[in-house]
């Protein structure tokens, strides 16, 4: 079987971010050729990037920058290349430019298009703080959802809190899958040899991630605060950190290769997060199945991945460093806490989503 697949990002960016997740695009080995379409002039090859789907091939098919002027070009370029490849799946990462190019392309074919939501956008909407034209862009793109959503032959959510979203904004049929986090690779094996305990947040820098606020949290804590992950919020955070007077204590570590993430897991004594938003939230998922104690504000889907499994908070400094200063006090209940985490993680573990979602696309397939 061939799937043709409209990525979000080029490839390149997932290889520098270090998410070559293996078989991320091919569930169980059920394809032989996997098309990627990706929105840049010239990405990465093949090779450097074949494990997202396993011993299938890949094709990766630049089609240039994500420009309106330039879609309706774009979409008899993928087009033709969809009448070439002859997939039996389409699948698109997002409900805008992505989601639209496939659906449109999909349909024309009479290709089954299977549509994955990966975060709230109205949500999102609602809290961007950014200039007032990426906001217009954004309510322009609300309109493109309402096009591609209900066009879907399925909607793949990754929680089930995204399914209200879908449901809203017209899913005709809507599959829930958590994203995988194979739990096999963080076996909860604390190695920790830290002087002072360690408080780990992983996360791209910028402002919905709001890591300002865990770095005004561990101000007067005696423990050390690592930052994994990169972002444009880096020298204002650096900045924070000098005014504050903190940088003996807040590390950022910068991006980390998938395969070495685990490590700074099992070193930490605690993971913290304080978004302001999330689709799934990888991170936490690798927390849990490094029996790692976990404190996160209480925002969706947080309490749905966590359960009763870690301690949810307001977005706010003070209700932060009060969690922090608890546990870091009662190793017993870190260690309570992180077990349970643990074996909330096994029951999704990532082999198990891996099969769920090849049944879906099965299930597709078959009803063409």
């Amino acid at each position: 079987m061939k799937l043709c697949v409209f990525s979000s990002d080029p490839l390149y960016k997932y290889h520098r971010k270090g998410e070559i997740k293996p078989r991320y695009w091919n569930p169980t080995g059920m394809f032989e050729r996997v098309s990627v379409f990706t929105f840049c002039d010239r990405d990465i090859a093949p090779d450097k990037v074949n494990t997202l789907v396993g011993d299938a091939e890949l094709e990766v098919i630049p089609v240039g920058p994500l420009n309106p002027l330039r879609f309706p070009a774009q979409l008899r370029l993928v087009r033709r290349w969809i009448a070439d490849i002859r997939p039996d799946l389409i699948r698109a990462h997002n409900p805008w430019y992505a989601g639209l190019l496939a659906v449109l392309a999909g349909r024309r074919a009479g290709i089954p298009v299977l549509l994955s939501l990966h975060t709230d956008y109205e949500a999102r909407r609602r809290l961007e703080r950014r200039p007032w034209r990426h906001r217009l862009l954004l309510s322009v793109l609300a309109l493109v959802e309402r096009y591609t959503i209900p066009r879907a032959d399925r909607v793949l959510c990754v929680t089930n809190y995204l399914t209200s979203y879908a449901r809203r904004l017209g899913a005709r049929s809507v599959e829930v899958v958590y994203n995988r986090v194979y739990t096999a690779q963080f076996d909860g094996v604390r190695q920790n040899h830290n002087s002072r305990p360690l408080i780990l947040s992983v996360g791209r820098l910028d402002p919905p991630k709001d890591q300002a606020c865990l770095i005004r949290a561990v101000v007067g804590i005696d423990a050390d605060l690592e930052l994994v992950g990169d972002g444009v919020n880096l020298e204002s955070l650096q900045s924070l950190v000098a005014a504050l007077g903190v940088a003996d204590r807040v590390r950022f570590a910068g991006n980390v290769q998938y395969a070495e993430i685990a490590r700074r897991y099992a070193e930490a004594d605690l993971f913290v997060l304080a978004t302001g938003y999330e689709g799934f939230c990888i991170p936490v998922l690798e927390a849990m199945a490094s029996a790692l104690p976990i404190v996160a504000s209480d925002t969706q889907p947080l309490p749905e991945l966590l359960g009763d499994c870690g301690v949810l908070v307001e977005r706010e400094p003070a209700a932060f460093r009060a969690a922090i200063e608890e546990l870091l006090a009662a190793p017993e209940r870190r260690v309570r806490l992180g077990e349970a985490a643990r074996v909330r993680a096994l029951s999704l573990d990532g082999a198990t989503m891996e099969q769920r979602e090849a049944q879906l696309y099965c299930a597709l397939v078959g009803a063409k």
